[in-house]
């Protein structure tokens, strides 16, 4: 005998086989503007018309609805308003939009974040800036 016993080679068997659900799993990296996680790694620069403004309580303070009228492609990251333009979107942010009215263009940055599976993914709107 090598020294090891059935609770041994049980032990390490029941060890081996918990790990299986981990293996190729990785966590994203943590999101710095919002509550969430990054989903994906995303970014685009957008003009659009500020359709709706309202004050939000699920985890952001405020929500935007925008007419988005182009968007462009930013650090080579997938673009996740590139078939948005002529659409109104929604989207949260952190930043104040006190002083932003319903009518104004802006320019902005809008990337992917969010909790999987809840409260799920949503566009993410930073670095507002009026036209």
């Amino acid at each position: 005998m090598i020294g090891i016993d059935v609770r041994q080679i049980t032990l390490i068997f029941l060890f081996a086989v918990s790990l299986f659900p981990f293996i190729g799993c990785s966590t994203p990296p943590a999101n710095p503007g919002g509550v969430g996680t990054t989903v994906i790694n995303s970014n685009s620069l957008i003009t659009g018309e500020i359709k709706a403004i309202r004050q939000e309580s699920s985890g952001y303070p405020w929500e935007v609805d925008l007419l988005v009228l182009s968007s462009q492609n930013m650090d080579n990251l997938p673009n996740p308003t590139a078939d948005k333009v002529g659409q109104v979107i929604t989207t949260r942010t952190d930043q104040d939009l006190s002083t932003f009215q319903t009518g104004q263009k802006v320019s902005a940055n809008v990337k992917y974040v969010g909790d999987v599976p809840k409260p799920g993914i949503i566009l993410y709107i930073f670095d507002i800036k009026t036209m």
